[in-house]
């Protein structure tokens, strides 16, 4: 009966996560069309409408945290710091309005910040509300299984990917594989899957995946596959690392307050009117590198200005994930990585769609420390399931490359770090 309990109690997790996950997916992408058409237009009145705008928004994220602590960030850690025992939970609905209003701010107005990972907490949250509705003697287990379960089924709506969902649970969540979280974590995957797919298709976040060319892999290719791994293995080591770094500088600095907030907000007016594909999640900005062909020259200014900006947007702590800005990451240092290749005539152009795919994956493993996760992901929004053995070969070597490195899961390290306030 109790399997049977968390069946339904899964699935109504994954509806109504599905519902939020659904509602901040169409304002943030409604802020992505209009953001660009917002700067190639800035007269001097709108000018200064953004600048109040941005100080409005500075004070509000600032208000948000200062109520309640969970707003802040990724949302992940905390996640993993409930199911540790290290932390407990705010009030589940009073939190999934302060941080879906603050992320939809913060995000919308073009901070370099993810959805996933609030995503996964709204799910959690959810999770959490139905565990106190559904009081049984099994409420502190079941409780425990129902905010698992959210969790991956925030990731699967997000990313229409229900299996990588279910996988991310059990691979950085959870860590515990039992029947009952697998039955509460797959209900609520699929049927949040669903709620998202009712009103967006079955189209993946990167609308130009499908661009990806039907070829075999041979084995020099495989050589190619791991050095691409191995690449962004050592840029994921860097990348957690400094992620790190800017949260301790601001803190370092004293910046607190509304004052933290504005420095990456009013970077977004300059870099709205000169490099505008820098702003907002990376989704955007994938979609372009897959569809369009742009000069190596171009790609390392998106490189180095995403890698800064999100640095400096996720250092003040503001809501919002990394997610999307390490898969944009990732997919710049594919292209990179393809564009070096050709030039140098070590394989054809064809390849570079695929090595741009491929290196969403290796960047996921080494920064979040879930190569099964990244290979599934990928392997799911790309809809190229013969790809499976290559992406795993591409995780698996960014894996490896980054734990020789020593490279810390970026949400054990967010968890461990120690803020000041």
């Amino acid at each position: 009966m109790f399997r049977v309990r968390l069946l339904f109690e899964g699935l109504a997790v994954g509806i109504f996560t599905g519902v939020v996950v659904t509602a901040i997916r169409i304002l943030l992408d409604a802020a992505d069309i209009m953001r660009p058409h917002w700067f190639q237009h800035l007269s001097a009145v709108k000018f200064f409408v953004t600048v109040c705008a941005v100080i409005c928004v500075a004070k509000f994220l600032a208000r948000a945290i200062e109520f309640d602590r969970q707003v802040a960030g990724s949302g992940v850690p905390q996640i993993k710091g409930i199911l540790q025992g290290v932390a407990t939970m705010t009030e589940p609905l009073r939190l999934i309005v302060l941080k879906f209003t603050a992320t939809v701010l913060a995000i919308g107005a073009g901070m370099s910040l993810g959805r996933a990972g609030v995503s996964v907490q709204f799910g959690a949250c959810v999770g959490n509300f139905f565990g106190k509705i559904f009081h049984r003697g099994h409420s502190e287990i079941e409780r425990g299984i129902l905010l698992t379960a959210g969790a991956g089924a925030g990731l699967a709506a997000i990313f229409n990917a229900p299996l990588a969902g279910i996988i991310f649970c059990v691979e950085e969540l959870h860590r515990k594989f039992t029947p009952e979280v697998l039955v509460a974590t797959l209900t609520a995957a699929v049927s949040a899957s669903a709620v998202v797919n009712l009103v967006f298709g079955v189209q993946p976040i990167f609308a130009e995946i499908s661009a990806i060319p039907a070829v075999v892999p041979e084995f020099l290719n495989v050589l190619h596959f791991v050095a691409l791994g191995i690449f962004l293995g050592v840029v994921g080591v860097i990348f957690t690392r400094t992620m790190i770094l800017a949260l301790d500088v601001y803190d370092r600095l004293e910046i607190f307050g509304t004052r933290r907030f504005l420095i990456p907000l009013a970077l977004t007016i300059p870099l709205g009117v000169t490099l505008p594909e820098v702003l907002g999640c990376g989704n955007v900005l994938v979609n372009e590198i897959l569809s369009e062909e742009f000069v190596l020259g171009a790609t390392l200014i998106f490189f180095a200005g995403k890698f800064l900006f999100t640095l400096i947007s996720f250092g003040t702590g503001a809501p919002g994930g990394v997610f999307l800005p390490l898969l944009t990451l990732g997919a710049l240092g594919g292209s990179i990585y393809a564009d070096i290749g050709v030039a140098l005539g070590l394989f054809g152009a064809e390849w570079s769609t695929l090595l741009i795919i491929f290196g969403m994956a290796a960047m996921f493993a080494a920064v979040v420390k879930a190569p099964v996760t990244g290979s599934i992901l990928i392997m799911e929004i790309t809809g190229q399931f013969s790809y499976l053995l290559m992406l795993t070969v591409v995780a698996g070597a960014a894996f490896m490359t980054a734990d020789l490195l020593g490279g810390e899961p970026i949400f054990s390290a967010l968890l461990n770090r120690k803020p000041k306030s």
